[in-house]
């Protein structure tokens, strides 16, 4: 369920939305099994629930926003049988609690470099869990995630050539 809304004739657009997701017997890997295993069982069933806020937006002619927030509470609710690693309530390993991505976007908007883009953004992912196998102690979370993008383009009315650069700060990251 959500609300959309315009601000400032369009060009600011806001949108709030509460979510509830139930997944059955989906795969997960294996937690009695090495990582790299490749071994796959069913869970039984995952809730995951939460609220999300989008904001994008023109700051200035040529220069846009595009910002997000979602806070996610995701917990095993029921076992399938056989599975014995994992108990109901615990939370489903792999999720962020807090997700915050922001973009901006800036294009020349005239001159001879008109439709010289450059853009940059970031992700950053807190509160996460681990997966059951890969960690010592498998109640410790993993450490919050910060990736910074950035990107260049060029277009017109016909053709639009896009280049981007993932990770920008080369850090080591947990997917």
């Amino acid at each position: 369920i959500g609300l959309k809304k315009d601000w400032y004739g369009g060009k600011w657009n806001t949108t709030v939305a509460v979510y509830r997701i139930l997944k059955n017997n989906e795969l997960t890997a294996d937690p009695n099994s090495p990582p790299t295993s490749g071994l796959s069982i069913e869970l039984g069933q995952k809730k995951a629930e939460g609220v999300e806020f989008d904001l994008r937006g023109n700051i200035a002619r040529g220069f846009n926003l595009t910002a997000n927030y979602a806070y996610t509470s995701a917990k095993v609710i029921k076992v399938a049988d056989g599975v014995t690693a994992v108990k109901e309530g615990d939370i489903v390993p792999g999720y962020a609690k807090h997700t915050v991505n922001t973009w901006l976007n800036y294009k020349l908007q005239q001159g001879k470099l008109k439709g010289l883009g450059f853009s940059a953004g970031f992700t950053f992912l807190g509160d996460r869990a681990t997966y059951w196998e890969a960690s010592p102690d498998p109640s410790k979370e993993m450490n919050d995630y910060f990736k910074l993008d950035a990107g260049l383009l060029w277009e017109n009315d016909k053709v639009r050539i896009n280049a981007n650069v993932f990770n920008v700060l080369d850090k080591y990251l947990y997917s």
